[in-house]
């Protein structure tokens, strides 16, 4: 299903062969991280019927001139969905001004940042005719040892609740409205 990303593949080859900067050595630690979160997604995903959908994986945007990545986007006849997934651990709260901040009240991710990824992509998935399908985000949170403290949010999905999230989305994806058919992209 999944193809491991062309950059990391090089990373990998290049690893102990040649000497990596600091940079290239935290970019290349932050690509294994990911590849092994996708990994996980994609151990869910293989639990579900996935023939009534599309998936692409590792999908980059600019936004505000800012790289943000959108881990999977999952195409139905009637939604798209986003998954940035999350290797978060500790307790966590979200702030007044909406940002997600660890106990030790450190910034650690801003949430105004998803209205946007969710705007982009909104604007960029406008389907051909009238029928506009909804775009839903969430963040996967693929650490049982992230706690979220005082105001929830509908944009956190952990991965204990993942399953049920999937196999929701697989039936979904094989509804048919009696009136509507969208047109197939």
């Amino acid at each position: 299903m999944r193809q491991k990303p062309d950059r990391l593949k090089v990373y990998e080859f290049l690893y102990n062969r040649l000497p990596f900067s600091d940079n290239e050595t935290k970019e290349y630690e932050a690509m294994q991280r990911m590849e092994k979160l996708e990994e996980k997604f994609e151990h869910h995903l293989m639990k579900i019927n996935t023939t009534n959908m599309r998936i692409h994986w590792h999908a980059e945007v600019l936004i505000d001139r800012q790289a943000e990545i959108v881990n999977v986007l999952i195409v139905t006849d009637y939604c798209y969905y986003l998954f940035i997934l999350q290797d978060l651990e500790g307790e966590h709260y979200i702030n007044p001004f909406n940002i997600l901040c660890s106990s030790t009240h450190e910034a650690v991710l801003d949430l105004n940042r998803s209205r946007r990824i969710f705007e982009m992509f909104r604007d960029q998935l406008i389907d051909a005719g009238t029928y506009q399908r909804p775009v839903i985000l969430k963040y996967v949170l693929m650490n049982d040892a992230f706690q979220l403290k005082g105001k929830r949010s509908d944009i956190f999905l952990e991965e204990q609740n993942l399953p049920y999230y999937l196999k929701a989305i697989e039936h979904s994806a094989v509804i048919r409205k009696k009136n509507h058919r969208p047109a197939s992209t």
